[in-house]
């Protein structure tokens, strides 16, 4: 699913592979989701091809297909599960260690930032140790 801030309330964009047509995103939709369709849009999106430094081709972006769909009810998106913004504000204060230990071993995180780092890990490895508990 794509976010799309342009689209209207009962309308959802979906990244497709480039071999989906309209009537295998339709019954894929309709039979695995139990979502009622009105209406398929498709764009194709081609490769993104960008030049090297040393002369080569890379491919940057793959080709992909957008498909807009448009359903019967408003769609809502689902809310964030928290460990999402555990690992965000881990990804944070990591960043920012990284940069500190850029400029050099003299410049250490101040101890609250310390200690909210140290925080979020134990949060993320309860929750962890939680899930793998309920597997099996």
């Amino acid at each position: 699913m794509v976010r799309s801030p342009n689209l209207q309330p009962n309308q959802v964009a979906f990244r497709v592979p480039p071999s989906c047509n309209k009537f295998d995103i339709h019954s894929y939709l309709t039979n695995i989701y139990g979502v009622n369709v009105q209406e398929v849009r498709t764009m194709n999106y081609a490769t993104v091809h960008k030049k090297a430094r040393n002369g080569r081709m890379e491919v940057s972006q793959p080709a992909y297909k957008k498909a807009i769909v448009t359903i019967d009810e408003a769609f809502t998106w689902p809310a964030e599960p928290e460990w999402c913004a555990l690992e965000r504000e881990q990804f944070k204060l990591g960043s920012k260690g990284a940069g500190r230990k850029m400029k050099g071993w003299r410049f250490r995180a101040p101890e609250e930032e310390r200690t909210r780092m140290k925080e979020i890990s134990e949060e993320l490895h309860a929750r962890m140790e939680a899930e793998q508990g309920r597997k099996k």
